[in-house]
């Protein structure tokens, strides 16, 4: 009966149908010619083109749906289409293409040579388009898994680098943790309900609760919120992204969040729903303050760019879980907003990072070299930082703006005031890199780029590829725009939302 029916809605599973198939194809054209006598890299470089124009072409086609799209389209009860999961499957494949466009110049000089890279974030975010249409917890559980190993090995992919290795070890151990958490929740739900469906599952919340679907549906968000790496379960992140190679920190911070943040919202506005004032809500928003807390504490004496992402990282997921929290129609849109934002100014400092040095030590002393050898570089940088600390008048301030606004017009005026408070302590540390690139006392440090001949290799950093160009020029232009003109966004996440949530 379920193939019958997944038959008859093929047509609107035609994103997840065409990138499975592409994936298949490019897995077998790495393992015929990924060893070609015209070098690894090259061959590396082609695979990611035609992965680049695949996501593209998957993206014209959930343009397409979106434009046909009215209500909510249940497929075998399993999975679901709407505007609201076509919007963020767009935002998704996009974003995957800028990151594999930033990648082309990443292989050599991060000496990543496996052809399975651009192969392995094509299952993740197919897996990611499968999360965001998830209507059953057996779907919502294989497409995390399916996410999950895709970046378990990108974590690794250096397989010659202790730092690599450690890194997806221990993203291995703690998402198989918060795995086996999700796992037991959702065997909680289905004995206590007998079904594993939201709508059904939803059903049976609204007209009758005990403690044991409590707790199971605690599991299921605890688990979550292991994946979206919030406080307290956030420990795993600095290490993850310090021991990854650059792009692979940058595709985890930039990417897999939307899609989490969507079926968590699905989650709670659908088979939890019944429950949500009762326990839940009092969970997201501890773990929003405590994110946030936790991000500008313990981001002041890093002195790792990466590890600094990574709490950076911790403190926007916090606010977005606090607009989630405040569980209105208007602190839904300005979460979603949030992540678009989050997103597009995450892709801009990632691609200022990649242009910045080329791989090795990450530490932020390094960043004094770009005031001097790429003036415009700089500059971008600063304006993609100054965004992400939320200084207006900047897209990162328009984001912050609609969630407090919304917590506060939600009578979470207290909450509202803490992050604030807090946000500001974290614009020390990035006030921090601003003066690294711009104040810094340069004679130890041309010292040490003189004896280490450094100074010959930053030269480089002059001469950015046409693709991170591209992808640069074009962020930066949203970031300075979108507070002037921000109707476009506003106007596209109210109409996905306004008949998608349940």
């Amino acid at each position: 009966m379920y193939i019958e029916k997944i038959i008859e809605n093929w047509y609107w599973l035609m994103p997840e149908i065409y990138l499975m198939v592409m994936v298949v194809s490019l897995i077998a054209y790495g393992v015929i010619y990924g060893a070609s006598v015209e070098g690894r890299y090259s061959q590396l470089k082609k695979i990611t083109w035609l992965s680049i124009i695949t996501l593209l072409l998957t993206s014209f086609i959930v343009m397409y749906l979106y434009a046909q799209a009215e209500g909510r389209v249940e497929i075998a009860g399993i999975l679901g289409v709407d505007k609201f999961n076509l919007f963020v499957k767009e935002v998704v494949l996009l974003s995957g293409a800028a990151v594999l466009l930033l990648s082309l110049g990443s292989y050599t000089q991060e000496n990543i040579k496996e052809y399975e890279f651009s192969q392995l974030v094509l299952l993740s975010i197919l897996g990611m388009l499968l999360l965001v249409s998830a209507q059953d917890f057996i779907i919502l559980y294989l497409a995390i898994e399916l996410i999950s190993l895709s970046l378990y090995s990108l974590a690794a992919i250096k397989r010659d680098k202790e730092l690599s290795t450690e890194a997806g070890l221990k993203y291995f151990i703690m998402g198989a943790l918060s795995s086996g958490i999700l796992l037991i929740g959702c065997t909680i739900l289905y004995i206590e309900t007998g079904d594993t469906s939201f709508v059904a599952i939803s059903n049976y919340v609204l007209y009758s609760t005990n403690p044991g679907i409590e707790l199971g549906a605690l599991m299921v968000i605890i688990a979550m919120l292991f994946k979206l790496a919030a406080a307290p379960f956030h420990m795993w992140v600095p290490d993850v992204y310090e021991g990854s190679p650059t792009i692979v920190t940058g595709y985890f911070a930039i990417v897999p969040k939307i899609a989490l943040l969507t079926i968590l919202i699905n989650l709670l506005f659908g088979p939890f729903l019944g429950i949500w004032s009762n326990m839940l809500q009092a969970v997201i928003l501890s773990s929003a303050i405590l994110s946030i807390v936790v991000a500008s504490i313990g981001g002041i004496n890093q002195a790792m760019l990466k590890r600094l992402i990574g709490y950076s990282a911790i403190g926007h997921m916090g606010f977005m879980l606090l607009g989630i929290g405040v569980a209105t129609f208007a602190s839904i849109q300005a979460t979603l907003i949030y992540a678009v934002l989050y997103i597009l100014m995450s892709i801009n400092s990632f691609a200022c990072v990649l242009s910045i040095w080329k791989g090795g030590e990450n530490h932020i002393s390094r960043l004094w070299t770009i005031s001097r050898t790429s003036p415009v570089l700089a500059l971008t940088f600063v304006v993609s930082i100054f965004s992400i600390a939320g200084i207006p008048p900047l897209a990162g301030f328009l984001s912050k703006y609609l969630i407090l606004l919304t917590a506060v017009e939600g009578e979470f005026t207290i909450l509202a005031v803490v992050a604030v408070l807090f946000t500001c302590i974290s614009c020390f540390y990035y006030l921090r890199l601003i003066h690294y690139i711009y104040f810094q006392d340069k004679t130890q440090y041309l010292v040490r780029a003189l004896n280490e001949n450094v100074e010959k290799t930053n030269r480089s950093v002059r001469e950015i590829s046409i693709e991170r160009s591209i992808v640069l020029g074009s962020t930066l232009y949203i970031i300075l725009t979108l507070l002037i003109y921000p109707q476009p966004i506003l106007m596209l996440s109210f109409d996905c939302l306004i008949n998608s949530l349940y």
